[in-house]
C-alpha cells in the first residue's frame, strides 16, 4: 500500500480515519474510531466525536513536537464508558492513535498506518448523559502527571486490588513501590498475612463501585470484622447544611445557620510540605445552636502533627479529657 503522505496530496483521496486503541492498566483493550470499521482484525467501535489531533506544534514548551495534550470526546449514551471508569478507570492507560486512509464502500484500508499520538490517559475531564471528554499527555512530554494527583469527589480515588497479586502487594505497596503502590492505598487484602478487609462469604470480594456503602461492606471504612483499623476511605460526601436544633435557652427548635463548605468537588486536594501555615478547604460544618463543628481537608499523605488552630484569628486549644477548653476561649 502507498504512504499516507502520497495520499493526502491526491485530488480525489479516500477517507482519513483515525483509530484509537486504549489499553487499561489491567491489560484490557478499548478500540474507537469515527465510524464502524474492521481495521488490522480488530473492530473499532463509532464512538470518536471530535478531537483535536490537527492542532499539531512544534519546538512546543513542553515536548519536542507534535500534539503535546490530546483532548476527545466520546459518545456515552449507553454509559458503557462509565462502566469501565467505575471497574478499572482510564488515569494511566496507554494510547495510541493511528491515521489511515479508507476506502468506505470496500471497507479496505487503501495506505500504511502512520502513528499520530502515543501517551498516558488521564482521568475522565466531563462525563454528561451521552458524552464522556477524556485526555491524554503525550509520552515525550516533559508534564506527564498532574500534581495535586487526587481531587475532591465523592467516590473514592484508590484503586481496588482485584486479582490475589494486587492483593498481596495492597498488604505493604510490595519491595518495589511501598507506600506509592497503586493499590496500597485502598489496602483490601483479607486473604493475605497481615492484610484487612472482609471477606465476601468465603472468598474476597474482586470489585468495588467505590462507594461509602461499599467500603463498608468491605471492611475498608473504620474496622473490619476481626476489628483491625481500616479507615481508607478516600471520598468525601457533604451532608445537609442544617439540622434541627434547640440552642441554650431556648424552648423551641429551629433550624440551624447555615455554614458555608468552601471545598467543592473537582477541586485538587493539597499537598503540603515541611512545617508551614495552612489555609484548608472546609468540608463539613455545622451549627446545632450552641457549637459549630467543622472538618477540614489538610491535605494529602501522612501529616506528623499539627501545632496551632485558629479560627477567625482565635486559637482554638487541643481538646483534652477533663479539661474545660471552653472557658479558656471566653
Amino acid at each position: 500500500m502507498q504512504s499516507a503522505f502520497i495520499a493526502k496530496e491526491q485530488l480525489n483521496a479516500d477517507t482519513p480515519l483515525f483509530f484509537f486503541d486504549c489499553t487499561l492498566a489491567d491489560g484490557t483493550a478499548q478500540h474507537w474510531s469515527s465510524r464502524t470499521f474492521t481495521w488490522g482484525g480488530t473492530q473499532y467501535e463509532p464512538r470518536v466525536i471530535r478531537h483535536n489531533l490537527f492542532e499539531a506544534q512544534m519546538a512546543s514548551d513542553t515536548q519536542v513536537g507534535g500534539v503535546p495534550k490530546l483532548t476527545f470526546e466520546l459518545a456515552n449514551a449507553d454509559s458503557q464508558l462509565s462502566e469501565v471508569d467505575q471497574q478499572t478507570g482510564f488515569k494511566g492507560a496507554q494510547l495510541t492513535v493511528q491515521s489511515v486512509f479508507v476506502d468506505l464502500v470496500a471497507g479496505v484500508a487503501t495506505t500504511d498506518p502512520v502513528v499520530v499520538f502515543r501517551g498516558l490517559m488521564n482521568p475522565p475531564e466531563m462525563v454528561t448523559e451521552t458524552t464522556f471528554r477524556l485526555s491524554a499527555i503525550n509520552r515525550m512530554s516533559m508534564q506527564r502527571t498532574v500534581l495535586p494527583n487526587v481531587r475532591v469527589e465523592r467516590m473514592c480515588p484508590w484503586r481496588f486490588p482485584s486479582t490475589a497479586a494486587q492483593r498481596l502487594e495492597a498488604v505493604d505497596g510490595g519491595a518495589a513501590r511501598g507506600a506509592f503502590s497503586l493499590f496500597y492505598r485502598c489496602g483490601y487484602s483479607p486473604d493475605q498475612a497481615n492484610g484487612a478487609g472482609n471477606m465476601n462469604g468465603s472468598a474476597p470480594f474482586t470489585n468495588c463501585a467505590y462507594t461509602r456503602s461499599d467500603c463498608v461492606e468491605r471492611g475498608m471504612f473504620t474496622i473490619d470484622s476481626t476489628n483491625r483499623i481500616t479507615g481508607r476511605f478516600g471520598g468525601l460526601e457533604y451532608v445537609p447544611p442544617t439540622i434541627t436544633v434547640r440552642g441554650a435557652g431556648q424552648q423551641n427548635s429551629s433550624l440551624s445557620a447555615v455554614q458555608e463548605n468552601t471545598a467543592s468537588y473537582n477541586d485538587f486536594v493539597p499537598l503540603v510540605y515541611g512545617t508551614q501555615w495552612h489555609l484548608p478547604d472546609v468540608v463539613f460544618s455545622r451549627n446545632d445552636g450552641n457549637l459549630t463543628r467543622m472538618e477540614v481537608l489538610l491535605g494529602m499523605g501522612e501529616i506528623e502533627g499539627i501545632l496551632t488552630v485558629l479560627v477567625n484569628d482565635i486559637v482554638i486549644p487541643k481538646g483534652v479529657s477533663g479539661e474545660d477548653d471552653f472557658d479558656r476561649l471566653v
